[in-house]
């Protein structure tokens, strides 16, 4: 599960109290901007880990320890672009670090970055694929073989 103070150590102490001093016209604070986004990004990376069939999500709004750290770089970004005096933060670095972290969670949705099932599964999986052809039946009778009668 996300929290703010794993953001706080993802962030470092100063960036994070700018942070969560930071307020906007509209009377929104830092500590509002994070816990909407702390949400946004756990359902968005379980939505990621649904779209492959052979992933279980856990119960409750957990997302798999082996994307915690993808979901982190993304909880800075999106936390980050909703400030207006921290959106100079994102330098080149952190936007590669966030485009790896999404094309984590694609690699995941695909299938081809496994995580590990939970110990305690939700009683509700979202599904992956609704429709997989299994196999393609060859024609068994054709027009040469009939001899042009089909």
């Amino acid at each position: 599960t996300l929290s703010s103070a794993d953001l706080q150590e993802k962030l470092g102490k100063a960036e994070f109290t700018a942070v969560t001093s930071a307020q906007l016209p509209d009377g929104v604070t830092g500590n509002d901007i994070i816990a909407e986004e702390i949400t946004r990004t756990a359902n968005m990376v379980r939505g990621y880990v649904a779209g492959h069939a052979s992933n279980v999500l856990g119960a409750g709004i957990t997302i798999p320890d082996e994307l915690h750290d993808a979901a982190l770089v993304i909880l800075r970004h999106k936390v980050f672009s909703r400030l207006p005096q921290m959106k100079r933060l994102l330098d080149e670095n952190r936007v590669r670090e966030y485009d790896g972290a999404i094309s984590l969670l694609k690699d995941t949705a695909r299938g081809s970055f496994r995580v590990v099932p939970p110990e305690t599964a939700a009683p509700q999986q979202v599904s992956g694929q609704s429709i997989t052809v299994v196999r393609n039946n060859p024609r068994r009778n054709t027009r040469e073989k009939w001899g042009g009668t089909l």
